[in-house]
């Protein structure tokens, strides 16, 4: 099952801020996102019984952190951390 995906305008904005290959990796990422959501990345909370925070390398610079709701079957990224 794929889950969807949306992204915070938050995110989009360090996204926007992106070179060109460091924005192929993140899209990349995001998109093997979305078909195994809690096999990548570690959990770093919860949000109820059914959401789960987590946070995913990306590279050696930089964290996706994310939300993975199982009853909506949805992944939404809530902040990327990059070190420029």
């Amino acid at each position: 099952m794929a889950y969807a995906l949306d992204i915070t305008e938050r995110a989009a904005s360090v996204v926007a801020a992106m070179d060109t290959e460091t924005h192929d990796r993140f899209v990349m990422a995001m998109l093997n996102l979305s078909h195994d959501p809690h096999s990548q990345g570690d959990a770093i909370g919860t949000e109820g019984p059914t959401v789960t925070e987590r946070a995913m390398a990306l590279g050696s610079s930089g964290l996706i952190v994310y939300t993975v709701d199982d009853s909506a079957a949805r992944v939404r990224i809530v902040n990327i951390i990059w070190l420029a």
